[in-house]
């Protein structure tokens, strides 16, 4: 606040902005000099891409069920009944250590039928079941 002239007599209630003005102005500064060195890039050389082929994991331990739009089902692509499903995944789940099911489903398979199948695999014992995408 500020003190009127001596005739006066009151006090003057306006705001002061100069020291406003004045930190405004020093953090701009600031931010001008901070400005390029945080954006400084580094010098970078990647390697080329190895032209290797690596081998695909074993699928003899797998399991793969898959479901068809008709609703159709296979057991590492060999077609099986869905009356005989359990029976077979009960075999295969007991000489199985991972206990591992993949579900390779049809973009159109019926929703109800291949949860069906999934709960029917997980009946039989199996501890996992993972989805395939294309």
């Amino acid at each position: 606040m500020a003190f009127g002239p001596a005739g006066s007599g009151g006090v003057r209630s306006d705001i002061n902005i100069t020291p406003l003005v004045d930190v405004v102005l020093v953090l701009l500064i600031i931010f001008m000099v901070m400005t390029p060195t945080l954006l400084k890039q580094m010098e970078l050389t990647v390697p080329e891409k190895a032209d290797v082929q690596i081998q695909p994991p074993t699928t003899a331990d797998q399991v793969v069920v898959g479901v068809t739009a008709e609703g159709k089902i296979s057991i590492n692509k060999e077609m099986i009944a869905e009356a005989a499903l359990t029976e077979r995944m009960h075999d295969i789940m007991k000489s199985s250590r991972d206990k591992l099911v993949f579900f390779d489903i049809d973009d159109d398979a019926n929703y109800g039928d291949t949860m069906h199948i999934m709960d029917v695999v997980r009946g039989a014992g199996a501890k996992t079941l993972g989805i395939m995408t294309k």
